[in-house]
């Protein structure tokens, strides 16, 4: 449709000042969270134009930055950017092998692309099941609504006084798309009251058009959310059949690297106890798990996670036989997007719970066949410190 152009391009430009900000300051990551700092996040959003916070000071995370923190995922996720650990700058995020490709989209590619992620993906990846259902009553709030209206003026008068004392990201989110719009404080009122500075929030044409697409879906839909069933239908709000981007984009979004590739040497770390590991990237984090098991001489007899990642970004990959987890532990190691200084944790035994700090020390060019404990140092944890007789 003509009526999401405008969204698009306003979209685009804002997304490029992101990636122009972070390679004209050469920002730094934190080394614990790999996030963007809070005086480079409160710096970016000040140049913002869709949806800038109203802060009046650096103090506040990326979590409470959500147009930095979807760009991050989206970008880290579909591997535009990369991070990167840089000799003498420390963890910075560098441009990926997808960044010309996504650069050279027209801009209404590049707006259902995103849609695309944040309602299959990042939706989710949220994992916070309030704002999940202050996403799911403003959709419902707009559909009482014809045409461009407050939703105060509807029974969604409850979700903009939440709005003012709480976080959520999802309002953040369909304004970033131009479904709704904020209209902020001025800097010259005071509500002590308004935490965020919220006053209202207004349905967009866009909005209307984007809300009685998606009445349409019957309720599967909703509950398998994910890219592959959400782009076949984010795609009709572009009417021109005869452009048929679906597979342009279902293959932009299918990310991997190249697998076998690189070897990778693993330090890890239970106590004073530290083992190191050095793998090719074509085994999986379930080869990890066991020669971490035989390091250690546990009896690999219970269940097990990896956690990886931090924020939205999070992901537990759990041992196979939990056929429930949407992420398991038969992943390859070059589909983890690992990076040199990377810190991640393995969990075994729920019960016990032994965790295993892990770190990415190096990663080199060039493969090994085979799978080698490289460094023995201090004595293995006892499994179990009781006496069974």
């Amino acid at each position: 449709m003509e009526l999401f152009q405008n969204a698009a391009e306003r979209l685009r430009r804002e997304y490029q000042c992101f990636l122009d900000y972070l390679e004209i300051n050469d920002v730094q990551l934190s080394k614990r969270t790999g996030h963007i700092g809070k005086k480079d996040c409160f710096a970016l959003n000040s140049q913002f134009d869709i949806v800038r916070e109203r802060y009046h000071s650096c103090g506040r995370t990326q979590e409470y930055y959500t147009v930095i923190d979807f760009f991050y995922y989206f970008s880290v996720r579909t591997g535009i950017l990369q991070i990167r650990s840089m000799k003498g700058k420390g963890m910075t995020l560098q441009k990926g092998q997808r960044y010309q490709w996504f650069s050279q989209m027209e801009a209404m590619e590049q707006y259902i692309l995103m849609m695309t992620v944040w309602l299959g993906e990042y939706h989710e990846a949220l994992g916070n099941s309030y704002s999940a259902y202050v996403g799911g009553r403003i959709f419902e709030t707009m559909t009482e609504i014809r045409g461009e209206g407050a939703l105060s003026n509807s029974y969604g008068r409850g979700i903009v006084a939440f709005c003012k004392l709480n976080y959520f990201h999802e309002v953040r989110i369909f304004a970033l798309f131009q479904l709704l719009r904020i209209d902020w404080m001025e800097e010259t009122e005071e509500d002590k009251d308004n935490k965020f500075r919220v006053k209202e929030l207004y349905q967009t044409a866009e909005g209307y058009a984007w809300k009685e697409l998606l009445k349409k879906q019957g309720r599967e839909f909703w509950y398998t959310l994910n890219v592959s069933t959400v782009l076949p239908v984010i795609r009709k709000i572009v009417k021109n059949k005869s452009v048929d981007i679906k597979e342009k984009l279902t293959s932009f979004l299918v990310y991997s690297e190249e697998i076998g590739g690189h070897t990778i040497d693993f330090k890890i770390t239970v106590g004073s106890c530290v083992r190191k590991i050095l793998m090719g990237d074509q085994y999986t984090l379930e080869d990890l798990h066991f020669l971490i098991q035989k390091s250690v001489n546990f009896d690999n007899d219970h269940m097990y996670y990896f956690q990886i990642g931090s924020g939205t970004l999070r992901r537990r990959y759990f041992i196979p036989e939990c056929e429930d987890e949407i992420w398991q532990a038969d992943t390859v190691l070059a589909e983890l997007m690992l990076y040199e200084g990377m810190q991640f944790e393995y969990l075994f035994d729920f019960g016990d719970q032994w965790h295993f700090q892990i770190t990415v020390e190096k990663i080199v060019t060039g493969h090994i066949e085979e799978c080698q404990i490289s460094t023995i140092k201090g004595e293995a944890p006892e499994q179990y410190d009781c006496d069974w007789e």
